[in-house]
């Protein structure tokens, strides 16, 4: 199923739970390479600077001159094993990029569906958790480069 389809589908204007979204941490330098996917969320911002301009005698603001960009985000995730040791440590995070998706998961209708992909990802910060009776997480966070929305990937990725 192609994004198309997707926004002609009843599902496209209407809201969906968090669960039914899945999160990806992809290498982009083998992105067979899924370092992480069993998310318990994803917590992301864009800022783009808005600087108001004040010329000296005016009475306010005469224009608002906008400028950089910066996505930061975290993403909680359960911890595995096998995912602990494909994150990067001390002597590995140097040049390590990824593209974080989030998609609609595989149990929901028109799974597989990419509404967000943040590209150019570098891990900044790594944090593990547990307790005697919980379940071990993990809590990544990244800064980034671009945000893509479902329908820019699509086009993007050739799935339009």
């Amino acid at each position: 199923m192609g994004y198309a389809d997707f926004m002609a589908d009843d599902a496209y204007p209407q809201k969906h739970a968090g669960a039914s979204i899945e999160v990806l941490l992809v290498n982009e330098n083998n992105p067979s390479d899924v370092t992480i996917g069993a998310t318990t969320g994803i917590n992301w911002s864009e800022d783009y600077e808005a600087i108001p301009i004040e010329e000296a005698g005016s009475e306010g603001t005469d224009e608002i001159v906008q400028g950089r960009h910066s996505i930061s985000g975290s993403i909680p995730a359960f911890w595995t094993p096998e995912w602990g040791d494909k994150l990067p440590t001390r002597s590995s995070f140097i040049g390590k990029s990824y593209t974080v998706i989030e998609r609609i998961g595989p149990d929901w209708p028109n799974a597989g569906t990419v509404v967000n992909a943040i590209t150019g990802c570098r891990i900044n910060r790594l944090g593990n958790s547990h307790n005697a009776r919980g379940v071990k997480t993990v809590d990544l966070a990244f800064n980034g480069k671009t945000r893509y929305n479902g329908i820019e990937w699509a086009g993007l990725s050739g799935t339009m």
